[in-house]
């Protein structure tokens, strides 16, 4: 079994919600985005700050600022254009 993540808490901020579909996208450091899968947690709307540990794909439990939780499946990392295309929205 491959050893926990204990790398740095990142942040970014949300820049598009397909509510629909359940799945956003997170712009992080350097200009990569994040494509998520909604699975449980408080609402995230466009604008939202959340931080936490991500990873190419698999699970991320990322925290508003205020604390509330929100999990997700993580889609993977593209480009801010290629991801809002994706998301159908670019």
């Amino acid at each position: 079994m491959p050893a926990a993540y204990t790398g740095p808490m990142q942040k970014g901020i949300v820049i598009a919600v397909a509510a629909t579909a359940g799945r956003l996208v997170l712009e992080i450091e350097g200009g990569r985005c994040a494509i998520l899968q909604f699975i449980k947690g408080t609402r995230v709307r466009a604008g939202d700050v959340l931080s936490g540990k991500f990873f190419n794909v698999g699970g991320a439990r990322l925290q508003h600022l205020d604390g509330q939780a929100v999990v997700c499946a993580m889609l993977g990392f593209r480009s801010r254009a290629t991801a809002l295309r994706m998301l159908g929205q670019g």
